[in-house]
């Protein structure tokens, strides 16, 4: 179709050894810098029309390159991840210029990646003309891109979102996909990771192996319309209700992603939603919020134990299709471990992210609560080795209980305390459920909905959060 498809989505790849001097006199492209106001610059990168060609990602870097204004950067910082290595290379030395900020000494890709974390940051606004622009940009990548992104009427939001390497729907969702038993289910190791959930009395496991590669499964579970998405990137797996605005939606991978999350997209409204928080941030139903479930990361060994009856996602069916050589699920192996491998051993991320305290590596992975208008992030591993912890979010007392792999929050009550790896009740073993956590007595205290997530994604969304430990 257009003629940088294949450049785009290589691109980082293909100038990998590569390395920018942004100290090179060329740096300073044109004699006219400053020349000009940023209506002009505006205007000219408007005459070059909608892009279509290498050649008009080099002449929208140029424009920008005329005036030292910030808020223009995410149109060349766009424009140049589509282009040749020589523009997004003469691109990286105009935003050093323009901010005064030299990215690292590394290749081209990681310093376009640094100026992306800059634009997060720093929140530059490119003005009302730039999601449209964006749009039709994007249109070179995927047709689809387009009235996605159009929808967007926030030019700061739009600057923010990133082409996560696939088109729309290029990672295949799960609808209504084939359960088994568990005794059926032989291929599954006691100590592999699964996402559970009981909905009405029925519980199910979605092994992380399936999940890791498909990242989105609409189901109906107990009788209810229900939407499991994880988001590879941050580890963040979220189950909601699929009803909302009096509608039943089937999501989708939009392609898109912001702060190296997941956006979905419904395929009913092609609403664009924040994976994480259930938002809704362009289209149709912009401003409404998705209801979280209560879903317990935790080991498939401990899962079935406490779930006897539950059944599990069978593996995708992986039959080649004669027409194209290719399986339709992709040709997965679905073994554990296998998706993401090198990305989660490295400490790196992506794509463009915000900056976050240090208390924690970006990727460390998180318990977290979001009630009574307060958050909280319990650092995992902390929180596997104490076996929980007794807190209060946004005014409301919580007690956190350590699973296998995660763990379950529910209201907190005087005299919980954690005690040898334990949650106690006045020195009495209490009893966790998928529903409430039963105290000696009887009382039964209310489940929260947790969720866990890496801590760049968490303190993104929610940077006035609290966190254990503290330092």
């Amino acid at each position: 179709m257009k003629r940088f498809l294949a450049v785009a989505t290589v691109f980082l790849a293909a100038c990998s050894s590569t390395t920018v001097d942004t100290t090179d006199p060329t740096a300073d492209t044109t004699s006219t810098t400053g020349v000009f106001g940023r209506a002009e610059v505006e205007a000219l990168i408007a005459d070059i029309g909608p892009i279509d060609s290498i050649d008009q990602t080099r002449q929208v870097v140029e424009m920008v390159g005329l005036l030292n204004e910030p808020d223009l950067i995410p149109y060349a910082h766009d424009a140049a991840r589509l282009g040749e290595t020589e523009t997004l290379m003469n691109a990286v030395r105009i935003f050093a210029r323009i901010t005064g900020v030299d990215p690292p000494a590394a290749d081209v890709g990681a310093q376009w990646l640094f100026f992306g974390d800059w634009i997060m940051n720093n929140a530059p606004n490119p003005g009302a003309a730039y999601p449209a622009w964006k749009a039709a940009l994007f249109a070179n990548i995927d047709p689809a891109f387009e009235p996605l992104i159009s929808q967007v009427q926030d030019p700061v939001l739009a600057s923010r979102l990133q082409f996560g390497g696939v088109r729309r729907g290029g990672i295949p969702e799960l609808n209504d996909a084939p359960t088994i038993s568990i005794a059926e289910a032989d291929y599954m190791t006691d100590d592999e990771i699964v996402f559970g959930a009981v909905v009405n009395g029925v519980a199910r496991a979605y092994p992380v192996r399936i999940l890791g590669h498909h990242e989105l499964a609409n189901d109906t579970l107990g009788g209810e319309d229900v939407s499991l998405i994880y988001c590879t990137l941050c580890r963040t797996p979220v189950f909601y209700s699929a009803e909302v605005a009096g509608m039943v939606l089937d999501f989708q991978t939009s392609g898109l992603l912001m702060n190296s999350n997941k956006v979905m997209v419904d395929v009913e409204t092609d609403t664009l939603w924040n994976q994480l928080t259930g938002e809704a941030i362009a289209g149709q139903l912009a401003g409404e919020v998705l209801t979280k479930l209560p879903m317990t990361v935790t080991t498939w060994a401990d899962w079935i134990a406490d779930h006897p009856d539950s059944d599990v996602q069978a593996i995708p069916a992986s039959a080649v299709d004669p027409t194209t050589g290719l399986a339709p699920t992709g040709g997965y192996s679905y073994e554990p471990g296998d998706a993401y491998n090198s990305y989660y051993a490295s400490e790196g991320l992506w794509f463009p992210a915000l900056d976050v305290p240090d208390d924690f590596a970006k990727k460390a992975e998180m318990v977290t609560l979001d009630v009574d208008g307060g958050q909280i992030a319990v650092e995992l591993d902390a929180l596997l080795d104490a076996g929980g912890l007794v807190t209060s979010v946004g005014g409301t007392d919580v007690v956190f209980v350590a699973s296998a792999n995660g763990a379950r929050a529910y209201d907190g009550a005087d005299g919980l305390e954690v005690v040898d790896g334990a949650v106690v009740f006045d020195g009495q073993a209490t009893t966790a459920t998928e529903d409430a956590l039963v105290l000696p007595d009887g009382t039964a205290l209310p489940r929260l909905v947790s969720g866990q997530s890496f801590w760049f994604a968490w303190y993104g969304n929610f940077p006035d959060t609290d966190w254990w430990p503290r330092a």
